[in-house]
């Protein structure tokens, strides 16, 4: 049976990217003056036709959040792949900003490809980055979205997440019994399938190095969390200890778990050695403590608890143990996440009997509201700080869906899934860095 369930986890794996696509991008607000970039089709030495055109992969990633512009080859002027070839006149007169030409060379590897490219700075005429990627024929969608992250990288200046993915659990729907466990692009493509069941799953949670994932499931009859590692499916239980065992959260260097357990009667903070297996106890307190979250540095954990009265923003020390609270505005904020750099988090804030997503900057205390979606809940944020993701309910359709908004709040989307279910997104760390 063990060795069936690996047979079945990687049909999923492998093949699950042909039949899925639920997720997709809809932008329904944007910035009003998006960066113009043009990308010259590569040239394309090959006998065999390409898999993929990497000009279409690079357009539809850097405009999923409307920051940039991509000009269509039938608009072009001309066609260089050197730049020697450059006109900075003619791009100039079709007001780009950025200039991404390359080509794609057959490599001395059989089936291996070399792929040149370079981005020109139009105003500055100017060469920013030079690079020369290789891999298979097959790995080309790939290679689009990491040569997206480095053009994201090199004109923004941080880095770019389209070879990022994004967990979520799909819950029961009419005509649909079991939660499913998934996975997907940020494009909405190579949705695939990590773990069915037809008792819950929860919170899911990446680890640092993005190979394996966190999350509770009910299969058992009550609360546990497991561990499941991406390449393989081998999923591996956490000690189990009596009542809630609950909110996995990994630590930023891989060694540890925080999670949530009851066994002392009400929820509190637990530490868990992945080496030693076993909890340690980290709050000890008549409230209920939950929703744990790791800052950057690995020294604090920002979590929830009513101990006030009704649900705030906490932040513990790990070494000294001394606990802060950190929201004072309204009677509900719950679900805190910290942004990479630590001096801000993201949480569920209800304003006027409505949930929203609320960005608050640790350091003055300034709160914004970043969603005018509704029931917002479970935000999780991309690995450069840039955007963040939570699950709300759509209005018009009264179903689950995904949506999105950039930090500065002007870009606003939508991931409706194809069932309707769509909860507890989770979003990953970088996984291809180039």
């Amino acid at each position: 049976m063990k060795h069936l369930n690996k047979i079945i986890f990687f049909l999923l794996f492998f093949s699950s990217s042909y039949f899925y696509s639920q997720l997709r991008i809809e932008i329904t607000g944007g910035t009003d003056e998006p960066i113009k970039v043009a990308m010259v089709p590569f040239e394309w030495t090959l006998d065999l036709a390409p898999p993929f055109y990497l000009h279409e992969i690079v357009k539809k990633d850097l405009e999923s959040f409307a920051e940039f512009s991509v000009l269509n080859p039938e608009d072009m002027l001309s066609y260089p792949t050197l730049e020697e070839e450059v006109s900075y006149r003619d791009w100039r007169l079709l007001k780009v900003d950025y200039l991404i030409i390359g080509s794609v060379l057959k490599s001395e590897i059989e089936g291996e490809v070399n792929i040149s490219y370079s981005i020109l700075d139009v105003s500055r005429q100017k060469n920013v980055h030079k690079a020369l990627m290789m891999g298979s024929l097959g790995s080309l969608n790939r290679i689009g979205h990491n040569i997206s992250d480095r053009i994201y990288e090199k004109i923004n200046g941080i880095p770019g997440i389209f070879s990022t993915k994004i967990a979520y659990v799909d819950k029961p729907v009419a005509n649909k019994e079991s939660y499913d466990l998934r996975i997907t692009d940020i494009n909405g493509e190579g949705d695939l399938s990590l773990f069915l069941s037809s008792q819950p799953i929860l919170s899911p949670d990446w680890s640092p190095d993005g190979k394996q994932i966190a999350y509770v499931s009910f299969e058992e009859g009550t609360s546990r969390i497991y561990i499941q590692e991406l390449s393989t499916g081998n999923r591996r239980a956490l000690k189990h200890e009596k009542g809630i065992n609950s909110s996995p959260s990994w630590s930023p260097d891989g060694n540890f778990l925080t999670g949530v357990l009851s066994k002392g009667g009400n929820p509190d903070l637990y530490l868990y050695d992945l080496k030693n297996n076993n909890w340690k106890q980290l709050t000890d307190h008549y409230g209920i403590d939950t929703e744990p979250d790791w800052s950057p540095n690995g020294k604090s954990l920002i979590f929830t608890s009513n101990r006030s009265g009704s649900p705030q923003i906490y932040e513990i020390n790990i070494s000294s143990m001394r606990v802060k609270r950190k929201t004072f505005e309204g009677t509900y904020n719950a679900r805190a996440r910290y942004l990479p750099d630590g001096k801000k988090i993201i949480y569920v804030h209800r304003r006027k009997g409505v949930f929203h997503i609320a960005l608050h900057n640790l350091k003055t205390g300034r709160i914004s509201i970043l969603t005018d979606t509704f029931l917002d809940e479970s935000p999780s944020v991309a690995p450069n700080g840039n955007v963040i993701i939570y699950a709300t309910k759509d209005k018009t359709t009264d179903t689950d869906v995904l949506a999105g908004v950039t930090i500065n709040g002007k870009t606003k989307f939508i991931l409706p899934s194809a069932s309707g279910g769509a909860r507890e997104p989770a979003w990953s760390p970088i996984l291809d860095k180039y």
